[in-house]
């Protein structure tokens, strides 16, 4: 079975988005145009935990061509753009990535709350170091399992920054997070060494599957 490109979507959230981040209803018109696109897979959304104002939405497509289909559409694609005013502020487009995952990243999407980082590679460095190092985290924090409270991670290129690669993250709780990347050595290592060839910027959102 071949993996889905995944969709990263998000921008400042909509007032009644953030008092009910769970809400069904505030997704519906803009998801159901969505469900209606051909390799469309799965769709979750939530708003940010560390300032819980930042709406975020995460769409699986069979290809990355399929999306790109809907995005050329001059006629539906600026009717999506407006269903989603129940819960992106409406002033100006939403910042988007997508991440070709090398592993599927579906349970990490599931978890109780969800962690994305990007890596982005510093000037002169080596993107396949990087890519070597971000698969060994990967790996490395994946085999400590639910017992941890770790549901598989993901990682992947992005479509869009040849210099960018994006991690998602499964855990139990944001604090099972930071206890677990400060508690162990081989992960705080990786994490260090990472650190010395690319910026990382992470963010939690407890996502809701549709």
């Amino acid at each position: 079975m071949s993996l889905p490109t995944i969709e990263v979507v998000w921008k400042e959230a909509t007032e009644a988005f953030r008092a009910n981040p769970k809400d069904r209803s505030l997704v519906k018109e803009s998801f159901d145009i969505l469900s209606a696109q051909q390799g469309q897979l799965q769709k979750y959304f939530g708003v940010k935990h560390e300032d819980n104002a930042t709406a975020y939405g995460i769409i699986s497509w069979a290809t990355m061509e399929d999306h790109q289909r809907l995005m050329d559409n001059k006629e539906l694609y600026p009717v999506l753009g407006k269903a989603t005013a129940s819960w992106f502020k409406p002033d100006g487009p939403p910042t988007m990535l997508h991440v070709r995952p090398t592993s599927e990243p579906y349970k990490a999407f599931e978890a109780p709350v969800t962690e994305i980082a990007w890596f982005t590679l510093k000037e002169g460095q080596s993107k396949s170091e990087l890519e070597q190092l971000v698969d060994t985290l990967a790996k490395a924090i994946g085999a400590a399992g639910e017992a941890k409270g770790v549901y598989s991670p993901a990682w992947g290129p992005t479509v869009e920054k040849d210099n960018v690669l994006g991690l998602f993250i499964g855990w139990s709780s944001v604090q099972t997070h930071w206890d677990f990347v400060t508690s162990d050595k081989a992960s705080a290592d990786l994490i260090a060494k990472i650190k010395t060839i690319a910026d990382v910027d992470l963010v939690h959102i407890p996502f809701t599957k549709w």
